[in-house]
């Protein structure tokens, strides 16, 4: 167990938002108040997190997360680099600055890629001097393309597969690149290869690897052309357990994960019995989080290591950081290599001679926030005079202004959402930035949305903006961080007039303001639901019914259609818990997909190198290789459930953030599901097994069931519940025995899965009424605990990315559920995660963690002072759908609950949402 000092520092720092006047503390909420997600171009736009989008300048729609940008010599073309769902693409536009309409040509056109062409494209881009090619990083096909700028087509490839020496370089992804100022040589890094290539420019030969640190991400030249600079974004190279037989998986793989991060085990492995368990090192050794510099020549050589930002451990306002820097862009002057920290919110400037780091900028759009982590800065860019540095901000969707000689921030600049790349314009004019997901999803789904050929994914509807902007003078730029911390935060203090009816609500305004009658917190998360599919109906909610597959009198009808159940409710426990107690129409996820929304879902918010590496991955092009040599191999993001080293943020997750303020919690199967690992019908228990020496954060390992399913879909959420019931009774029920302040509990078979009649799993509903009995019954069981009459209940999803939803893809379930819930309420503020976390630390009175949650509006108003102690009787599911002894049988289990045959049947659910239940 890892543990942290006094924490009176950062108590004092973030107790209320920092910022105070004449002692009046200042509370943020959401700018988007009650205003539902919508995209409007011409006005203002508003995003799942409740903040708002309006862009300075021109906006240009560029195809899905444009993660690279590009600028043609001439100052005439740019290009970006577009990896996500649909398609692999670049983008060429050209007269981006007027007059008249830019011309836009995406390569290859239309929403379905064209294999062969671009097969997997990432972030790096470099024009030829001439401005007539383009070198295209192939990402996962482990080849640099050559599209000609004119005809758009492509003209010559590398495949970058080689074997040199003892090094396997078969398998790659080619990620960011430079071109030398003469037009000879490329440089370009193979993020899991970790390796540098010198390539010939002329022929597209390569002449050499030179080894980097893990999981290169970003490189620049010297202005002299004689030294180059790499960041490397990873911290470990993770390797499968020294004693896997690969014809015994399962008998020889670990029971569950492998170690706590920053702990002896995590550092030095261990053998236990015939697990066998690698040491990953030390998080701070040159490898991870490092900037590397090469002295070019003949042979191109490391000459320098460099960390940047803080180091892990180190104390920031008291707190040993729990992430590292996450340094991931450069570019250079003759004095300074400036370096983003994405996990530090700062600029590290570098000494061009002494190669030490002289200074870190740090990125504050509003002092109130004070050290607040999650502006995330990202892509870098100079003015052509190199006195000015423009810093993509990624979280707070602006680009900062730095003064490259003074290094002092000057200002911020409103963009689209999640700015990632910048350059500036030959004569210093203009700032072209790209923001990977534009002006968001907007709907996906209803009776009157039309589906493009994009589809209804949300993946496929984020689509990207490359925003042409007036480089600002000062006067200008005051205004322009004026609006960028409107569209960010909306501050009040705490005596504000708009707060008195927050006088006898049981959520703090703030933490500390009062002591809050709940006492424990239960939170459960699901998987993938949109609201309109579950709560559409739901009277008083603005839902499109056309789209509630899983709510009242619908048709349940298998993959083949050759069954079907009729007028049926799949979801009767959610409809009866929200007649009972509230939920909000008005919730968001921030994630795309589960791999984000696992990050999330902890209190945690994706990097920059999340970001691209999991709209890669859903994409189908960032996976791990079978047989692959490449080092980095293990860690190219599927959509596990959990958090890596390599992702933590500074102040780590809400693991480590109860760790530190003294509030426990126990955990059952939240945030343990890692990438390479195997599962099946037969483990009942934990729910998979693990074959690579991935950590989890130390307190999440020492307060982890090991017991409890994590996410597998064999593995019924019945029988979860029952795990759940037996080991709640075991540690927390009796004399002595009390209850933690937090417990996590997954809930995830609404993910759903294959039809699977014989294990009780007719139609892909099975799975919902599944979950929606789990759920049912956990309520009921906690409902008839001692410690119901000071407990609230919290559920929702990870992502939404399996339903439709007519106001916006990313709206998804937030239900309350305590004695505290209000009855039968439709809350209709605006809330996202962030919303859920700043709830929890107003109620146990510890600071907020990030911007996410300290600038977010809590859900207070889904509370009442007039508790209601009655506990819960759930509702049997329609046994057509599912049938609980069919599934349970081949876990060996009985389903014995007695409540389900003395519950009311719910036959008609019209009449039921009539009454006062």
């Amino acid at each position: 167990m890892i543990k942290y000092p006094s924490t009176l520092a950062y108590l004092a720092l973030a107790l209320i938002i920092v910022a105070c006047t004449r002692q009046t503390p200042w509370v943020a909420q959401a700018p988007a108040g009650a205003a539902y997600c919508q995209i409007d171009r011409a006005g203002e736009s508003i995003i799942p997190n409740g903040r708002i989008i309006k862009p300075a300048g021109k906006s240009i729609v560029t195809a899905p997360h444009p993660y690279g940008l590009v600028l043609s010599p001439d100052g005439k073309v740019a290009v970006t680099a577009n990896s996500g769902n649909a398609p692999f693409s670049i983008t060429v536009i050209r007269n981006f600055a007027g007059p008249g309409e830019p011309q836009v040509r995406q390569i290859p056109e239309g929403a379905d890629n064209q294999e062969g062409i671009l097969e997997s494209v990432f972030m790096g881009l470099a024009i030829t001097s001439d401005n007539r090619y383009v070198f295209v990083a192939g990402g996962q096909s482990n080849k640099i393309f050559k599209f000609d700028l004119e005809t758009g087509k492509k003209i010559d490839s590398l495949r970058c597969g080689v074997v040199d020496g003892d090094r396997d370089y078969t398998q790659g992804y080619i990620g960011d690149m430079i071109l030398s100022r003469d037009g000879t040589r490329l440089y370009a890094l193979d993020q899991i290869g970790f390796r540098l290539m010198v390539i010939d420019a002329q022929t597209l030969q390569l002449l050499h690897n030179i080894p980097t640190g893990r999981y290169p991400f970003g490189i620049t030249l010297s202005p002299d052309g004689r030294s180059l600079y790499v960041a490397n974004v990873g911290v470990f190279e993770y390797k499968p357990l020294n004693n896997l037989d690969p014809k015994n998986l399962k008998g020889t793989a670990s029971d569950f994960v492998t170690s706590g991060y920053n702990t002896p085990e995590m550092r030095e492995g261990y053998k236990k019995g015939q697990l066998d368990v690698p040491g990953l090192g030390d998080p701070n050794s040159p490898e991870g989080f490092s900037v590397w510099k090469y002295t070019l020549g003949e042979q191109p050589k490391v000459s320098k290591k460099i960390k940047t930002g803080f180091l892990v451990g180190d104390l920031v306002d008291g707190v040993p950081a729990v992430g590292g820097a996450s340094p991931n862009s450069l570019v250079a002057t003759d004095r300074y290599v400036f370096v983003s920290n994405g996990n530090n919110d700062c600029i590290s400037a570098i000494d061009f001679v002494k190669d030490t780091v002289v200074k870190n900028i740090f990125l504050k759009p509003d002092p109130r926030l004070g050290g607040f982590r999650g502006v995330i800065p990202f892509g870098l860019a100079l003015s052509p005079d190199r006195k000015q540095l423009f810093v993509a901000e990624s979280g707070v969707n602006a680009v900062g202004v730095v003064d490259a000689e003074k290094l002092e921030v000057l200002g911020h600049i409103p963009t689209g959402w999640f700015p990632s790349k910048v350059a500036v314009t030959p004569d210093g004019k203009k700032l072209l930035v790209t923001s990977a997901k534009g002006y968001g999803s907007g709907p996906n789904g209803g009776k009157n949305w039309q589906e493009g050929p994009e589809g209804h994914y949300v993946g496929g509807l984020m689509f990207g903006l490359l925003n042409v902007i007036d480089v600002p003078n000062a006067e200008q730029l005051k205004a322009h961080t004026a609006e960028v911390v409107r569209q960010n935060y909306n501050f009040a203090p705490a005596n504000d007039a708009q707060f008195k009816w927050r006088a006898a609500n049981p959520v703090p305004l703030f933490p500390g303001q009062k002591e809050s009658p709940i006492k424990y917190i239960v939170f459960i998360s699901k998987e993938n639901r949109t609201f309109d599919e579950v709560f559409a109906q739901v009277k008083g909610v603005k839902g499109d019914a056309t789209l509630a597959r899983y709510g009242a009198n619908q048709k349940v009808v298998n993959r083949r259609h050759t069954d079907s159940v009729m007028n049926a409710t799949v979801m009767v426990n959610h409809l009866a818990l929200a007649e009972r107690f509230s939920i909000s129409d008005n919730f968001y996820v921030d994630s795309d997909h589960s791999a984000d929304g696992h990050r999330w879902l902890v209190n945690t918010y994706p990097n920059e190198w999340v970001e691209t590496g999991v709209t890669a991955s859903y994409g189908g092009k960032r996976r791990m290789r079978a047989n692959s040599k490449a080092p980095g191999n293990l860690l190219l993001y599927g959509s596990s459930g959990a958090i890596y080293p390599e992702d933590y943020n500074e102040a780590g997750s809400m693991w480590d953030h109860l760790e530190r303020n003294k509030k426990e919690f126990f955990n059952f199967g939240f945030g343990v599901e890692l990438a390479g690992g195997i599962d099946d019908s037969t483990m009942k228990y934990t729910g998979l097994k693990y074959l690579v020496n991935y950590p989890i954060p130390g307190p999440l390992f020492d307060r982890s069931s090991r017991k409890y399913a994590t996410y597998n879909m064999a593995i019924p959420d019945q029988f979860r519940v029952k795990t759940f019931f037996e080991e709640f009774n075991e540690k927390f029920m009796g004399a002595g025995k009390t209850l933690p302040e937090v417990l996590t509990i997954i809930l995830p078979n609404d993910h759903g899965a294959g039809e699977r009649p014989h294990a009780g799993y007719p139609y892909r509903a099975s799975y919902m009424a599944d979950n929606d009995l789990a759920l049912g019954r956990v309520v009921e069981f906690l409902s008839n605990t001692p410690y119901w009459k000071n407990m609230a209940i919290v559920v929702t999803e990870d992502d939404a990315q399996d339903g439709q939803d007519h106001v916006d893809a990313h709206r998804s379930i937030l239900m309350v559920i305590s004695p505290y819930a209000r009855k039968n309420f439709v809350g209709h503020q605006h809330y996202s995660f962030g919303s859920i976390f700043k709830t929890f630390w107003n109620i146990l009175g510890i600071p907020y963690l990030n911007q996410y949650d300290a600038a977010a509006t809590d859900l207070a108003d889904l509370f009442t002072d007039k508790p209601d102690f009655s506990p819960y009787k759930a509702f049997p599911v329609n046994p057509k759908i599912f049938d609980p002894q069919k599934a349970l049988t081949p876990m060996d289990a009985k389903f014995d609950w007695k409540a389900v045959i003395e519950s009311p049947k719910l036959d008609n659910v019209e009449d039921f949402l009539k009454q006062n239940h």
